[in-house]
């Protein structure tokens, strides 16, 4: 079992103050819960608060799963062409909501992007809105035509996000409260619309928001740099909806069987079996743990992994590993650590 002795020797060597909280599940069993560094606020013992972090990219699971839940309301098909909310988006005819969902659709990302950079660091607290990142992003072109290749893309959630809110009238956050947070108990779990939201956090400095240097996060940091959205959470809320999620709790059997259709990455690391792609959730076919299924996510002073391993030796288990501070992977390796320790 992971020792938080363990999470401190897998720490070493990053900035004083990294704090990191992991959660493991076994049939909604909590088997580890192990923190470190974590502010004097938070601890992981018995009735202590939680300790949140933000979730980045791990938020296109919750979208990717609204998506999936208006498809079971008949507000929309996977088939469906983005010409019929976006008739001026390049493509738009042949672009599909699965091709956003999966990352197939040709567009770019705003990633790679020097003044999304330069822009967070120099105005942090002044995001650009959602016409800017489609006009900056989509100036680069498209990579490929719809479905003939792969290529991860923010933008397209940032279309999916625009989408669900358009065909419900309603923002992300109140639709992903009253759909998932709430009916699932996920009580600390929200997305963060402003700067002041970000106070409930787990303390973590970052020099991406700030040209003088690195600054707390939650004193500057809009979430609304992160276009399409972002969940702030708990290890505990992220386990457990990844594991609900994976076994059939959360959506239909059509829907997640069609969320569960992969499409393989090319050019990942090594250090995946077989890595693929479905719609909002990243997999790995053939790791040393059997299927894997979640996600990963990482941005300014944060980063998240939650990964579903239903062959698990020994069962079903769910882990999670959420950390303040800036190593890249740190949160996924936690993730691996805990399979490999449970194994």
């Amino acid at each position: 079992m992971l020792t938080p002795e363990q999470m401190g020797t897998l720490l070493a060597g990053l900035p004083d103050g990294c704090g990191a909280a992991a959660l493991a599940l076994r049939r909604g069993d909590v088997i580890l819960q192990a923190g470190v560094n974590l502010s004097s606020d938070h601890s992981t013992g018995p009735g202590s608060p939680a300790p949140l972090f933000l979730a980045y990219s791990c938020t296109k699971t919750f979208i990717a799963a609204l998506v999936l839940r208006l498809g079971e309301e008949g507000r929309l098909a996977l088939t469906d062409p983005v010409s019929r909310w976006f008739p001026d988006l390049p493509h738009s005819s042949a672009i599909t909501v699965r091709h956003l969902l999966n990352h197939t659709s040709g567009l770019p990302d705003y990633g790679p992007l020097a003044a999304y950079h330069q822009a967070v660091r120099r105005t942090p607290s002044r995001p650009w809105n959602s016409d800017e990142f489609l006009a900056r992003t989509l100036a680069q072109g498209v990579l490929f035509e719809p479905g003939k290749g792969w290529s991860y893309s923010n933008i397209g959630y940032l279309l999916l996000r625009m989408i669900v809110e358009t065909l419900t009238g309603e923002r992300l956050a109140g639709l992903l409260a009253a759909r998932f947070f709430h009916p699932l108990g996920l009580g600390d779990t929200f997305v963060p619309e402003t700067v002041a939201d970000l106070g409930r956090l787990q303390p973590s400095r970052s020099g991406l928001v700030a040209e003088e240097g690195a600054v707390d996060v939650r004193r500057v940091y809009h979430p609304g740099w992160v276009s399409h959205g972002v969940v702030a959470s708990t290890p505990a809320d992220m386990a457990e909806f990844c594991r609900r999620l994976f076994t059939g709790a959360v959506l239909s059997r059509d829907s997640l069987a069609a969320m569960t259709t992969l499409t393989p990455v090319p050019g990942a690391p090594p250090r995946y079996g077989r890595p693929c792609y479905g719609l909002g959730i990243m997999a790995d076919c053939a790791s040393r743990f059997g299927m894997l299924l979640g996600h990963n996510g990482g941005g300014p002073g944060y980063g998240a992994s939650v990964f579903h391993a239903p062959d698990h030796h020994g069962g079903p288990l769910t882990v999670c590993a959420m950390v303040a501070c800036e190593a890249p992977d740190l949160a996924e390796r936690l993730v691996m650590a805990v399979l490999e320790e449970t194994a």
